[in-house]
């Protein structure tokens, strides 16, 4: 009984939050330019970010490794 009553209370509380979860989707082009220079700056760091753990792993791999 009381399962059924609490099921009657939160199936409209969670589909009225996945229904405004979805509203704020936006599909127009961007306001705003991002320069050239930007998106190699961003990119760059991007690529510098991903790349330091596997390089210093490489750098102390005698370490890591017990060869020292």
């Amino acid at each position: 009984m009381l399962q059924k009553s609490t099921a009657q209370f939160l199936v409209p509380a969670v589909r009225s939050l996945v229904h405004r979860r979805c509203q704020s989707v936006v599909s127009s082009p961007p306001t705003q330019k991002v320069s050239t220079a930007e998106k190699i700056i961003l990119g760059g760091g991007m690529c510098a970010a991903s790349l330091f753990i596997p390089a210093w792993v490489l750098y102390h791999i005698r370490e890591y490794r017990g060869l020292k």
